[in-house]
């Protein structure tokens, strides 16, 4: 998710369900050290999940009341998770992956030493698609129990022999699988990674992709370029904002709302990205958050934001 690989995918983004505008008064849920670092975050049920730097994760199973850092079960970085009710799974440096079912991170089988930068939601039937670097892509149908590596023909996709760096992936509940990386490009499948076609290409990478299944989505990255859908990846259309930054993560509602986390950025809309709002509170004009989740206001929380991202930092922020 970065212009390099190397200075940006420790930084990274996060979905959310339910955003109007920001407010100030954001809150420290947890605060790691200044070495450290979240690159991932999910939740299901009342279930938190955060993994960064150096193997580092830190879970809450009472809803973000409290927080509990796991024994390291690695000491290479963890740069997205994926959680449901049933299975968790985290992904990293040099190809590794981890599954967790009940109790604690298990190593998984990585058919790949390539580093993986976001693994998708897991769907009913435990089709789960992992992409990372050098154009890897990595699908399990069995929850993430076992992996193979998709073979992809990018001389054809980029007229080109080179292998683009993969940094997000969206699965819809049909199996629609939308991926997202350098050179702009957006990368769709509609047989489960079978055959693959070209949406969009570019200079920007995009480092964060969000598609609902009535075809609206989004897609975000470099120099404070969004992206919008609302064919399903068919085509899309760049939207103006006040960015000119490194966006690396975007959620967005059925109804219009959007939020955009990044490196000193963080935008939301009310309005299908016609506008936009930058959020100066906080130090989100100085630090980065990648993982990102919002909350409707029956939450315990009422209607708020969290965000993972740097020194370990998680971030509650009260919402209009």
């Amino acid at each position: 998710m970065m212009q390099s690989i190397a200075s940006f995918f420790w930084l990274g983004v996060f979905g959310l369900a339910g955003v109007t505008t920001a407010t100030a008064n954001p809150s420290t849920v947890f605060q790691g050290t200044a070495h450290d670092a979240f690159y991932g975050l999910c939740y299901a049920g009342n279930n938190w999940t955060a993994v960064g730097q150096a193997g580092l994760v830190v879970t809450s199973r009472d809803a973000g009341k409290a927080w509990k850092i796991l024994p390291s079960f690695t000491d290479k970085a963890l740069l997205d998770v994926s959680c449901n009710d049933e299975v968790s799974l985290a992904v990293g440096q040099e190809g590794i992956i981890y599954r967790q079912t009940q109790n604690a991170f298990e190593p998984v089988v990585s058919p790949t030493n390539a580093r993986l930068m976001a693994v998708s939601e897991v769907l009913a039937d435990g089709f789960v698609v992992a992409v990372g670097g050098f154009g890897t892509i990595l699908i399990s149908q069995d929850a993430g129990q076992n992996w193979r590596i998709v073979s992809v023909d990018w001389q054809s996709i980029l007229n080109d022999a080179i292998e683009p760096h993969l940094y997000d992936v969206s699965v819809s509940s049909s199996g629609q699988i939308t991926i997202v990386g350098e050179f702009e490009l957006v990368l769709t499948s509609d047989d489960f990674g079978r055959s693959w076609r070209t949406r969009n290409l570019g200079e920007a990478s995009l480092f964060s992709v969000t598609i609902h299944d009535d075809g609206k989505g989004y897609a975000v990255g470099q120099d404070g370029r969004i992206l919008k859908t609302l064919n399903g990846s068919e085509s899309w259309e760049a939207l103006e904002n006040p960015s000119d930054g490194i966006l690396l993560n975007i959620w967005s509602s059925a109804d219009g709302k959007v939020l955009v986390s990044g490196l000193r950025n963080l935008l939301t809309s009310n309005n299908g990205g016609a506008s936009w709002t930058k959020v100066q509170s906080g130090d989100f004009m100085s630090g980065w958050y990648q993982g990102l989740w919002v909350g409707d206001a029956a939450n315990e929380w009422g209607r708020s934001a969290l965000l993972a991202g740097h020194q370990g930092n998680l971030i509650r922020l009260k919402l209009d």
